[in-house]
């Protein structure tokens, strides 16, 4: 069995690090303070990529459809491999058209003793006729978690909890709450791998012969 573990964090404070994701061995690093030297030799992680806790619509490729609340801020079912890269585009195509897109896609900077950092959360005024005068967007970090052992994942919640990325980490920065995570085995006959294989024949090339 090849199985994945997506986790969900929500960041609770400003994240210092690199400005487009939060690197694996920032991810790994967290981790190691909670497993045992065996098991944390045993993970692997991808990127973390910065996702926003908005209103969405699935796009048309993916196994559901329909507004779902706050998209960003949960692990949709995965039914298909388009399912598991909704939250990995940096562009969030899911957001509604009704959203101020390129305002909520721009992560807001906060300067904490010279050092740039990458707000947890944006807050966007609203017109004079609403109901509330802001709109507070949190961001999340979402991630895979791989391990050759089958035995080694899932991690539980007492180790995807209480964990910091990034720097300044001892005056609280990089701080993360769990909010959601599932285990995946890619080898599911349900699991529909259609757009690998067609990216894969795109790839492909032509035969000389």
């Amino acid at each position: 069995m090849t199985a994945i573990q997506q986790v969900l964090w929500e960041l609770r404070m400003d994240y210092i690090g690199h400005p487009y994701y939060v690197s694996g061995n920032a991810i790994l690093h967290a981790l190691g303070q909670h497993l045992d030297p065996e098991t944390h030799a045993a993970v692997s992680t991808s990127h973390g990529v910065f996702v926003l806790g908005q209103f969405g619509t699935f796009p048309e490729e993916h196994s559901q459809s329909g507004i779902r609340p706050s998209l960003g801020s949960d692990l949709p079912d995965v039914e298909v491999y388009d399912d598991l890269f909704l939250q990995r585009e940096a562009m969030h195509p899911w957001l509604l058209d009704t959203r101020a897109r390129d305002a909520l896609n721009t992560h807001d900077l906060r300067v904490h003793g010279g050092h740039p950092a990458l707000a947890h959360e944006t807050i966007m005024g609203r017109r004079e006729d609403q109901r509330k005068q802001q709109q507070t967007t949190k961001w999340s970090v979402h991630a895979y978690l791989h391990a050759d052992d089958p035995a080694v994942l899932p991690l539980g919640e007492d180790v995807l909890e209480g964990l910091q990325f990034g720097g300044k980490r001892n005056y609280g920065y990089g701080e993360v709450q769990l909010k959601d995570t599932q285990m995946v085995d890619l080898d599911e006959p349900e699991l529909d791998d259609s757009r690998l294989e067609g990216a894969k024949a795109r790839r492909r090339p032509s035969s000389s012969w």
